[in-house]
């Protein structure tokens, strides 16, 4: 039995009020899913994710100074466990 025959086989063992509940529900996830669709092909900006104009234009790459180095980090802690 398919997905569908199977749903709609349930769905009509169910009471009129809780089937109509079952439609409602079942048009909000279509309407979910279209919005969703719509917010994946919408352009979007680093200005639109909050981002000030400009700012990675600016900074990626920005460093100047000294190179950057790690120091050693020492000994890892062993600790106790917890159970």
């Amino acid at each position: 039995m398919s997905t569908e025959q199977n749903l709609l086989e349930k769905w009509r063992e169910l009471p009129q009020d809780k089937q109509q509940r079952v439609l409602e529900f079942v048009e909000f996830m279509h309407w979910k899913t279209k919005e969703q669709d719509k917010e994946k092909t919408k352009p979007t900006t680093p200005q639109v994710k909050g981002w000030m104009p400009g700012f990675f234009e600016e900074v990626i790459g920005g460093w100047v100074g000294e190179p950057l180095e790690r120091p050693e980090q020492g000994e890892y802690e062993t600790r106790e466990q917890i159970f």
